[in-house]
């Protein structure tokens, strides 16, 4: 198979500066384990557009990044960040340009924001490129697009963009939002045909959840017959990291990485890997290498 990750040291510039947990080493790290991983083409990003970017958010909050009055405490939004923002979203851009031309997988570490909604920043998310990605891939020829999300916080920016879109199935599993950020969405009560919220309570047993997750990714993406998946590959939930509330150990993502990766093989889709949270070192940078190491040897 052909496997690309999209990076350079350019995408270290979408950091939120000292005292924030989004530092962009983060990614530098997390490169740095999935470059040991053989057989990775290593291609730089590019720019998204702002049209582009129009895909999803609506022009006024375009300007109002690019002015840096968007974002609140938690998303401290800066004139400076507009630029990071766009090449953020263009890596995610640029790694569905390679599945068109026939790679299989794309990994962009500098990506997943799925908080952001078509007019406002939210939980470290300026740019939803995640529902960009999927947008931008229907425009390039993948019509139906499934997103699975297993970072410890609910896809909420993205289900909101396609909550009235079949085309686009969205799958979130995650911490319980009574218990977690962004707490008002996430709830088994929102699923409908082409959404699966799969929330997880702290007194959760690992194995149970598993014995619950796993056989759900099948059962959902195979009626959908998907052209393409975007993973958000968020692992904040490991039990170490400072984020997470559900304590789940690498047994989880390995289980989690290698079903999605079978999935996609039997179904012949390619994927496109985005980082998402993380914010326990080295332990993120190992799981994402682990995840990509899965997806290079299943699919």
């Amino acid at each position: 198979m052909k496997a690309a990750l999209v990076w350079n040291d350019e995408l270290l510039s979408y950091d939120f500066g000292e005292g924030h947990p989004l530092r962009s080493e983060r990614c530098k790290w997390g490169v740095e384990e999935i470059s040991k991983i053989e057989g990775l083409d290593v291609i730089p990003p590019r720019y998204a557009s702002e049209d582009e970017i129009a895909l999803v958010h609506t022009n006024e909050y375009i300007e109002m990044v690019r002015k840096g009055l968007a974002g609140d405490l938690d998303t401290p939004v800066s004139p400076s960040l507009f630029n990071p923002a766009r090449l953020s979203v263009g890596a995610t851009l640029k790694g569905i340009d390679l599945l068109r031309e026939g790679y299989s997988l794309a990994i962009n570490v500098c990506g997943g924001w799925h908080h952001a909604f078509e007019n406002k920043a939210r939980g470290f998310c300026i740019f939803n490129d995640v529902a960009i990605g999927a947008k931008y891939a229907q425009k390039k020829g993948f019509p139906k697009i499934f997103i699975i999300d297993w970072d410890v916080h609910h896809g909420d920016g993205t289900q909101r963009i396609f909550k009235k879109d079949n085309s686009v199935f969205t799958m979130s599993i995650h911490q319980h939002p009574s218990t977690q950020y962004p707490y008002f969405s996430g709830y088994e009560r929102e699923n409908d045909p082409t959404n699966l919220n799969v929330p997880i309570l702290p007194s959760e047993d690992e194995q149970e959840i598993m014995k619950k997750v796993l056989p759900l990714i099948p059962r959902f993406v195979e009626p959908f017959k998907p052209n393409l998946m975007i993973v958000q590959m968020g692992v904040d939930g490991y039990k170490g990291d400072p984020m997470s509330g559900i304590d789940l150990s690498e047994r989880f993502y390995d289980a989690v990485s290698k079903t999605v990766s079978r999935c996609a093989k039997n179904n012949d889709f390619p994927v496109i890997l985005l980082g998402g949270g993380g914010f326990n070192f080295p332990k993120t940078a190992q799981l994402w290498a682990l995840i990509v190491e899965n997806f290079m040897m299943e699919m």
